[in-house]
């Protein structure tokens, strides 16, 4: 429900603007002459180059060229002379004056040359991001497409892997329908997420994670959300290119939601000219890059029935029941246990063999694009099919796009675009449930043989509480479907010279559906699961339907105030709104071959039922003044206003001012010496400050009720979660200062970045005494800092006519501190046993946990019988600083302690790519470095606990003291890895055929590998994934994570 601060009615006062402009334009046109340009763009070898955008300045008026780098452009203009613009991702921009007179078709050629992201690139995003890169005082990294096709993933994000300075990318799982997240420069809020904001064609889109086939897991994951992110419904065959705003840049145009920064998507359009129709195809090899190992020894203490043999305490009943048992007894925080020290012969299985497989999957895209005249089209189509690596998981996806781009007038174009997206998954239990295939393997002893069935052919019982690790392969179904489209209608109107205005009307609107069954166990009797496996069955269902719009008003003004200023003014409104509704139905105590809710005896109809509904607009201005094109400075601001928040905090203002300096285009560095091996240095700076709303629910200010189950029925409740109607949205400022250097004629390029990020009014739920009625409340308490820098290096150190090499170098540093929190400390849920936990002073989501107790030295400090032991000292329970103590006889006394024993943000990540050609061949490959990081590795102890471990081995061999494992149990620190990384992440060897075939305009073939190797020390199978998922506050934990497979793919790309 929205309140009465709503301010959806001012959708009507911005067309009321938008016609006005109309009936103030109609007759402002002098008389016009029809001109048809026509010429061919190259590059320094003399090849065209497809994709180049020709501009008609002043006009709008523009086409592309096409495959052999020709264009034809029809104008109608008055006469006079122009500038034709040339420009391309990846190239220099150039103008050519053009005369037009009496001569109707004229020819203009151009050449371009390569850059690297120099200062004249034009960067086309947003409105008040658009224009020459020099003019810019933040940093915006530019991603070409074609960089995204040639990855072996058909994933849009995880082909920005390694590719984008400040950003943190990482892939959580790798099942096909795994999600991945996205940081940029750190971590910014403790309750809603960090991930940035995603625009596509001027359309905000959702990148949301929500779980609808996971349902099971739902209640005890904690903190974790391990489900799809919707950017997987995107084909990357569709981009043309992609801007990343790391900071609060984009603060003037989408304020309240860009503190995460900004990821401005630009997809494909028409080119003027012939039909062009392009094709790609590729199969692909998913594999298990590395396997755990796993204990090998048929041996086992005590006696085969006995559970948890490395560290169960043995009985005198059981001895008296097992005659030859031996056992010694062991100390641990001041009891005795008796631990088996006799070895009796097993028989050990790797289980792993029988939940991993090989996958297999293509990825084919088929477009086909033109124009003529005044009219340009785009249609693709696109199929993926992914098999994942756990047997029975799989992701398909169709996609369908088109875009029509139709010039009305000289001075109006109207663009129009469609994409629909069908996506279906077959997925196992992710990590952190004790039934997904990997967890189920970890907490079970390798002494049965799980492919036994009985007699009716159902699978047989393993080890007392556990799920044969089988069942929750071909027992347990999780399926899920998402149909997804997203539109826009955009208006461009050019009236007057330097005056534009645009109008954009976009819809992202999507439905998930997901159906959860677990099969009753036939070996319940004899196995005991416990109910949280649901050992007498389970089914679900579960929709989520969301639409998000928005619309936005621009209007552009440019002119030159005198020979060396000129002046841009931009001003708009912005309008959003957004709808989410979902429902879920759950069951259980299954009817036999029943896999639906209508099967279960006892039923829950509604829980977890919701509706979510809020809008936010917004009034912006930005004006940039231009000196000789080599200084500039910007000023915006933007006021918004949302339904989420407060009475009185009903308006938020976000102001941005930066400017830029560029030295190298000064008289005196011109005229100099220097100038001939410094080419070009741009200083800039910036300040900005944004918000982000995702902390705050749509109703947080108000008093919720909450559904509880009553006697078969639901009802409902007051929140215990106090209302607060002076909540406000969470608040980012950010200085930044950087500097753009290229020598040797841009051979080499070199872009420094360092960046303050102060946020505010965090919203953290704040404990309350019972005596207030509630027991939270939800308050703007939190403060926290990002410092870092970014630098990226461009190299090209051979170029010839034949032969090429260039590489990237991207170093990225971010320190994390949360300055306040309202507590000393907050500990964030996880089933794992993860001890994540967000403290003053440090950064976010730390492990916090029980430490080895050391000498001086830092070496173990062990008991009287030679094994570790946890720390003890004095420490209150509010507070992480402790002190130290010991006995007389040097042991530790006093209460167990906590300290920090892992961070989960690396001290620096980084990544080498380089390309080498030769003629029609390439080879390119990319290095990806997370370093300095820990894991919280919670699968190796239960490896370990229930005798599969390889310390385990050592133990019943004799190289490790007997009771070792038993003694670590309760160490946190003993779980904790070294999650560094240096990853293989792509290879691909490229080689274009000659075009044998007339009408064909290229032919290529790849062979591209991904997350080939991975160099780390860590004890698992991969540091990367992360069981917490999505989430922003958990980080860096392994609790049945399925790996990243390693990928080879042949690919197959034809253009005609």
């Amino acid at each position: 429900m929205l309140n009465r601060y709503s301010i959806s009615g001012q959708r009507t006062h911005s067309l009321w603007m938008l016609w006005l402009i109309l009936l103030l334009c109609t007759n402002v046109f002098a008389q016009s002459t029809r001109y048809t340009l026509k010429g061919r763009v190259t590059d320094s070898n003399g090849q065209g180059i497809p994709g180049v955008t020709a501009l008609l300045r002043g006009t709008q008026l523009g086409t592309t060229s096409i495959a052999d780098g020709s264009y034809t452009l029809g104008v109608t203009v008055a006469p006079g002379s122009y500038s034709l613009t040339f420009s391309s991702i990846g190239y220099t921009s150039k103008d050519q004056i053009v005369n037009l007179g009496n001569q109707e078709s004229v020819v203009v050629n151009a050449t371009l040359a390569e850059e690297n992201q120099t200062l004249d690139e034009v960067i086309v995003a947003a409105s008040t991001l658009s224009g020459p890169r020099r003019q810019f005082g933040n940093a915006i990294t530019t991603i070409k497409g074609q960089e995204l096709t040639q990855t072996g993933t058909g994933g849009l994000i995880n082909a920005l892997q390694g590719k984008v300075p400040g950003a943190q990318i990482t892939q959580n799982s790798g099942d096909p329908a795994g999600g991945i997240s996205v940081r940029l420069r750190g971590v910014k809020s403790l309750s809603g997420s960090s991930d940035p904001l995603y625009i596509i064609d001027g359309v905000i889109v959702s990148n949301a994670s929500d779980n609808v086939s996971q349902l099971a897991a739902g209640s005890q994951i904690g903190g974790a959300n391990a489900a799809q992110n919707r950017l997987a419904d995107l084909n990357p065959n569709d981009i043309a290119s992609l801007n990343v705003v790391n900071g609060a840049a984009a603060a003037a145009q989408y304020g309240s939601r860009a503190a995460n920064g900004v990821v401005l998507i630009t997809t494909k359009r028409g080119q003027t000219g012939a039909p062009r129709i392009s094709f790609t195809t590729s199969f692909n090899v998913n594999e298990l890059r590395k396997n755990v190992p796993l204990g090998t020894l048929n041996k086992q203490f005590g006696f085969a029935g006995l559970r948890l043999h490395p560290i169960g305490g043995v009985s005198a009943a059981q001895i008296a029941a097992n005659p030859g048992t031996t056992t010694i007894g062991t100390v641990r925080d001041g009891a005795t246990t008796q631990l088996a020290t006799n070895l009796v012969d097993v028989q050990r299985y790797n289980y792993f063999d029988q939940i991993f497989r090989t996958g297999y999957g293509t990825d084919n895209s088929l477009s086909v694009s033109g124009g003529a005249n005044n009219t340009n089209y785009y249609v693709s189509f696109g199929y993926l099919k992914n098999q994942g690596i756990i047997k029975g998981t799989d992701f398909a996806r169709y996609n369908f796009r088109a875009r029509l781009d139709q010039r009305l007038t000289t001075w109006a174009k109207l663009s129009a675009g469609l994409s629909y997206s069908n996506s279906f998954s077959n997925e196992k239990a992710n990590g952190n449930v004790f039934y997904s295939p990997i967890n189920s393997v970890s907490i079970t002893n390798n002494i049965w043989d799980i492919t036994q069935r009985d007699a009716a052919g159902n699978l047989q019982a393993v080890e007392p509480t556990r799920v044969n690790p089988l069942s929750t392969i071909e027992d347990m179904k999780f399926t899920q479907s998402v149909n997804r489209t997203i539109s826009d209608l955009q208006l461009n109107l050019t009236p007057l010279k330097g005056l534009s205005v645009d109008w954009i009307v976009g819809v992202d609107t999507y439905g998930q559906f997901g159906k959860n069954y677990i099969r009753p166990y036939p070996y319940q009797s004899v196995a005991g699961l416990p109910l949280e496996r649901f050992p007498f069955g389970y089914a679900a269902t579960a929709t989520n339907n969301v639409m998000l719009l928005n619309s936005d008003v621009t209007v552009g003004y440019e002119r030159y105030l005198t020979d060396n200023f000129k002046l841009n003014v931009i001003a708009g409104y912005n309008y959003q709104f957004s709808q989410t509704d979902f429902s879920r139905n759950e069951g259980q105590n299954l009817a036999p071959f029943i896999e639906t809710v209508s099967g279960a005896s006892s039923t829950t109809f509604g829980l977890g039922y919701g509706l979510d509904r809020f809008n936010l607009s917004g009034y912006f201005g930005q004006a940039t003044l231009a000196y000789r094109n080599l200084a500039f400075l910007t000023g915006a601001l933007r006021r918004d206003a949302s339904s989420k928040f407060s009475p009185s905090e009903t308006n938020q203002t976000y102001p941005k001012l930066s400017g830029s300096l560029v030295l190298s285009d000064l008289d005196f560095w011109k005229k100099s010496a220097i100038n001939n091996i410094w080419s070009d240095l741009k200083l800039r700076a910036s300040y900005g400050a944004s918000g982000n709303l995702s902390g705050i629910g749509s109703y947080s200010r108000f008093w919720q009720f909450q559904p509880i189950p009553f006697l078969g029925r639901n009802t409902i409740i007051p929140s215990s979660t106090l209302a607060n109607p002076a909540v406000r949205p969470e608040r980012m400022t950010e200085l930044e200062g950087g500097v753009d250097m290229s020598f040797l004629n841009n051979r080499i390029n070199l872009t420094a970045t360092a960046y303050n990020q102060q946020i505010s009014d965090l919203v953290v739920n704040r404990t309350l005494a019972p005596s207030t009625g509630g027991t939270g409340i939800i308050n703007n308490v939190g403060t926290m800092e990002n410092r870092g820098i970014e630098l990226m290096l461009d190299v090209t150190p051979v170029k010839t006519k034949d032969f090429s090499w260039d590489f990237t170098v991207i170093f990225n540093r971010n320190r994390n501190k949360i300055l306040q929190l309202g507590s000393p400390r907050i500990e964030i849920s996880t089933v794992s046993g993860a001890p994540v936990f967000l403290l003053e002073g440090q950064p976010a989501s730390v492990f916090f946990e029980f430490p080895y107790a050391r000498n001086p030295d830092g070496s173990l400090l062990l008991t009287s019988e030679g094994l570790p032991q946890r720390e003890r000292g004095t420490q209150s329970t509010a507070s992480i600083d402790y002190t130290v103590q010991r006995t007389p006889e040097g042991q530790p006394t006093g209460t167990f302690i906590r300290k920090i024993i892992g961070d989960p943000n690396p001290k620096w990540t980084g990544s080498f790519a380089s390309n080498v050609s030769y003629k029609q061949l390439s080879l390119r490959f990319l290095l990806d470095a997370v370093q300095g990081n820990q894991v919280f590795n919670a699968d190796k102890r239960t490896r370990e606990n229930v005798g599969i471990g390889t310390l385990t081995e050592q133990e019943m061999r004799g190289t490790l003291k007997r009771g070792y494992i038993f003694a670590i149990g309760p160490i946190g620190e003993f779980r904790v890895d070294d999650g560094s990384f240096v990853k293989l992440r792509e290879v691909a060897l490229n080689y274009r055929l000659p075009n044998f075939v007339k009408g064909l305009n290229s032919l290529n073939i790849a062979l591209i590998g991904r997350n080939l190797i991975s160099w780390d020390k860590y004890n698992g199978f991969d540091p990367e994934t992360n069981s917490g998922g999505n989430a922003d506050l958990v980080r860096g934990v392994d609790f049945g994570n399925v790996p990243i497979p390693r990928t080879y793919q042949v690919q197959l790309s034809a253009s005609f």
